[in-house]
């Protein structure tokens, strides 16, 4: 799937997005993030038991959760938050073992998730993601599916030094670790990490439980790809299955089909529209008195006019598909 780059969202968008002009809802907010990191450091960190194993930190605000395995060896840690809270962070595992930290996995590339790399890889800690996910954090990135921030170029002691593929599987003890890639879903570069004899998925952000969730556009996310992964996580899963999400408590898959189910009413809401030649002003209006009226999350109109082009670009490319055909079949 090709991910929409800003340039396809201003073609595709000409409304006035309800008195809000798009260079204003897309406009690039640079110092965000180093805003967010001077004063982060102080949050409240949680620490939940999901067995004698497997725990989770959670932090107030922007802060992805971070999953934590006990193994034979040393510690698996998924994704790091930020650097201001590594030492925090280094604190709580302390508290659970005397293990180190023996291998680092970042879920994808952004910045609540993965800017503790730059602590972390400091101290020569492996870390690992998928190949996109590293390009990503090699390049300026500007984050259109929340508050458009700009997310510039880590040093290179904060970039992963493995990467993968397609899909990775790590033995520790009886316990098999699968890393599951998940093209164009959240971003281009998503990786589910599947504990599998434990039965828990660490999601990152592919499952939050705040409501609407950040679909990274120009990051290669999609919410028909979102939806398809959710779909194939709920059907390979079963109801003793425990996830993590990025955001939110530890969950069930009741959660994860509750989620799904946004999703999909979400787009498909958005698809009728479309259909029935409704403007992007329109859309908005109705969608916020109907189909996500009593939803929290990222801002809904934000929401809208992204999964407005994403369904915009996957039409599109169904025209030319089936004028491909056209011409085929007349050829012969």
């Amino acid at each position: 799937m090709k991910s929409l780059g800003i340039i396809i969202i201003f073609g595709i968008i000409t409304s006035n997005l309800e008195a809000q002009n798009i260079h204003t809802l897309m406009a690039e907010n640079e110092n965000y993030i180093d805003s967010l990191s001077s004063i982060i450091g102080d949050i409240k960190l949680n620490v939940d038991t999901i067995d004698k194993n497997h725990y989770m930190i959670s932090g107030e605000g922007v802060a992805g959760n971070i999953g934590l395995f006990v193994g034979v060896n040393g510690v698996y840690m998924m994704d790091n938050q930020w650097s201001a809270l590594s030492t925090r962070i280094k604190e709580i595992v302390a508290s659970i073992t005397a293990k180190p930290i023996k291998l680092i996995i970042n879920s994808h590339f952004h910045f609540d998730h993965t800017n503790g790399n730059m602590s972390f890889g400091k101290e020569g800690i492996p870390i690992i993601a998928h190949t996109n996910a590293r390009a990503r954090m090699k390049q300026r990135q500007v984050i259109h599916g929340h508050m458009s921030q700009v997310q510039n170029p880590y040093p290179p002691e904060g970039l992963p030094t493995l990467t993968f593929s397609d899909n990775v599987e790590l033995y520790d003890g009886d316990e098999t670790i699968e890393l599951k890639y998940f093209k164009n879903a959240h971003t281009d570069g998503d990786i589910v990490e599947y504990f599998k004899n434990a039965n828990i998925y660490y999601m990152a952000d592919l499952f939050v439980t705040y409501g609407l969730p950040v679909i990274d556009p120009d990051g290669g996310g999609d919410i028909y790809e979102f939806i398809e992964t959710l779909d194939f996580i709920i059907s390979n899963s079963n109801d003793q299955s425990v996830f993590i999400p990025g955001h939110g408590p530890v969950s069930h898959k009741t959660d994860i089909v509750l989620f799904r189910d946004l999703l999909s009413s979400v787009k498909e809401f958005v698809l009728d529209s479309y259909n029935k030649g409704k403007d992007l002003d329109q859309i908005i209006a109705e969608a916020k008195e109907s189909v996500v009226k009593e939803v929290g999350g990222i801002d809904k109109s934000r929401f809208i006019t992204l999964v407005y082009g994403m369904v915009t670009n996957h039409e599109n490319q169904n025209l030319k598909q089936d004028q491909h055909t056209i011409t085929i079949n007349k050829r012969h």
